[in-house]
């Protein structure tokens, strides 16, 4: 005699249960922790940047409304760019009795691991209309260059 649990028969589970099982309780927790209201809700990342790059440079365009270029610092370690400032949006003194506040602000930091090796001394930085433009030179030896074919 085969004594069945009450239920679903043990077919319709799959060949492990206890896996199913951690994923539906794994999903579950996430969405306790990420659920409206929580901070992973309302984090972003700023700058909202682009990278692009041809075969002499790499080029970083960054938004960044609101922000002048000189309350920017910027510099460049290996290939790696780091861009800080900080974005305030009311005036030191200021009181004001907001509705909706969707532009944050504070100091930021961004890491920007570039796609290539470059060249730290050939930079060139604009900003204009709230764009920061970021041209880097990329390395000699990263540079495609003609190869000549001898003949013999």
């Amino acid at each position: 005699m085969t004594i069945w649990r009450w239920g679903a028969p043990v077919v319709n589970r799959g060949n492990f249960p206890e896996v199913n099982r951690l994923q539906k309780e794994m999903d579950r927790l996430w969405n306790v922790v990420s659920g409206p209201g929580t901070a992973l809700e309302h984090a972003r990342v700023f700058p909202p940047i682009n990278i692009s790059e041809d075969e002499n440079q790499v080029v970083v365009r960054a938004e960044l409304p609101g922000i002048s270029g000189d309350q920017i610092e910027l510099s460049l370690t290996g290939d790696r760019l780091i861009l800080r400032g900080e974005r305030r949006t009311t005036q030191s003194g200021e009181k004001i009795n907001y509705h909706r506040k969707e532009r944050e602000e504070g100091v930021f930091r961004r890491i920007i691991n570039l796609p290539s090796r470059v060249d730290s001394q050939k930079v060139e930085a604009l900003s204009k209309n709230g764009v920061l433009t970021i041209k880097i030179a990329k390395a000699e030896e990263v540079k495609p260059r003609q190869v000549s074919i001898q003949t013999a």
